[in-house]
């Protein structure tokens, strides 16, 4: 089987134009592109940048680059850009032949690309990574609602969910959208949870002192300030007794940081800025916990590498992730966004004996060679349609 994702990033730091993008999406794109790539042939087209044909383990990348030649390299215009990456698409599926093609992630590019595809008769699906509702209480995107209400309305598409809340989302927004063409495929990872040691806890004054890691880009969607006014109305012997280590690039222009100064929690509240695949494993090594605040998530890569280590997760019971993630000895659920609910739910945490062993087995369900198996199979039943 031939197999072609389309991407507009992903995360790979062999690549320079990609070892800065560490979202969850990105790297879990890549690593499903490389294990599929194990089994069948795995093409990857990559949106943002011009890149050769390359052989990236077992992903062949598909070149965009010798469209943006001579006459072309001063491409000064987004209009341009995505122009030439038409045209290469359109070449690739012409030369690769694919069986399928995933789309992974909503976007322009996307939809013209999709276009191809209806025209040339190459079966497709498409896989949300993360999906906005309509009323969504956060702003940012809403380009991505008004992609997603053209998407959405394509007769008989073809879906994969990367959570079980997401489905329900997508369904509860879009309802005329069956619930057979919706596919749940839950996020992998094939992160390995390596005690590291470093200087972490004697950098921040740890020891002694429960650590919560909140990891993800800081904005509005990932509703970290909120993290902030919840552990305000903390009991003052829990504020003594935990610390929250904030990881993420910062898109708040330093509102995080500005709440915390105001708050006079510079010494409990700690962001340490954005940290690699690699380095987050320091992170982990000294953490007791994952807090997971976000109004949007799919299935969030940072909880599922939390738990390979152990670590339970705090997040809130209307989360995407809190269907796949459905075990109290694993997480701890806020029922209600409130500051408060989210403070008493941190104190639960806290005060909770968590048996470390039983959340690492329980992470085994969270492998990419799963994800990637089941990947295959719907490939293969939606050609056998």
């Amino acid at each position: 089987m031939k197999v072609l994702s389309v991407a507009w990033k992903i995360y790979d730091d062999r690549l320079q134009e990609f070892c800065n993008n560490c979202t969850g999406a990105g790297l879990v794109i890549k690593n499903l592109c490389e294990y599929i790539g194990r089994i069948h042939e795995s093409y990857l087209f990559v949106g943002c940048v011009k890149l050769p044909g390359l052989e990236l383990g077992n992903i062949h990348i598909v070149d965009t680059a010798s469209y943006f030649n001579e006459k072309n390299k001063c491409v000064d215009s987004k209009e341009r850009h995505l122009e030439l990456m038409i045209q290469a698409f359109e070449k690739a599926i012409n030369e690769i032949k694919p069986d399928i093609v995933n789309f992974h992630g909503i976007g322009e590019l996307m939809q013209y690309c999709l276009e191809i595809c209806e025209k040339k008769c190459v079966p497709y699906v498409y896989t949300e990574h993360l999906f906005i509702q309509l009323d969504s209480p956060f702003n940012g995107y809403e380009r991505n609602i008004n992609w997603e209400k053209q998407v959405y309305t394509i007769p008989n598409l073809k879906i994969i969910t990367v959570s079980t809340g997401m489905k329900k989302k997508i369904i509860h927004n879009f309802p005329q959208i069956s619930s057979k063409n919706v596919y749940v495929i839950k996020n992998g990872t094939d992160f390995l949870a390596i005690q590291k040691e470093s200087n972490i806890r004697q950098r921040h004054g740890l020891n002694n002192k429960k650590v919560l890691l909140c990891v993800g880009s800081i904005n509005d969607r990932k509703n970290q300030r909120q993290v902030i006014r919840a552990f305000r109305l903390l009991p003052s012997f829990v504020q003594d007794n935990v610390k929250v280590i904030f990881c993420g690039n910062d898109a708040l222009k330093g509102q995080l940081q500005v709440d915390i100064e105001k708050a006079g929690l510079q010494d409990k509240l700690i962001y340490v800025g954005a940290v690699n695949s690699e380095e987050m494993k320091k992170y982990y090594s000294v953490a007791d916990g994952l807090i997971m605040p976000s109004y949007s998530e799919g299935l969030s890569i940072a909880a599922l590498e939390a738990i390979t280590y152990g670590l339970p997760v705090i997040l809130f019971e209307d989360s995407e992730c809190a269907d796949d993630l459905n075990d109290r000895e694993v997480a701890c659920y806020a029922e209600e966004r409130t500051d408060l609910c989210l403070a008493e739910t941190i104190v639960r945490w806290k005060n909770k004996r968590w048996n470390r062993e039983y959340i690492i087995r329980y992470s085994k369900q969270f492998s990419m060679e799963r994800m990637a198996q089941e990947y295959i199979r719907l490939y293969q039943y939606i050609l056998d349609m």
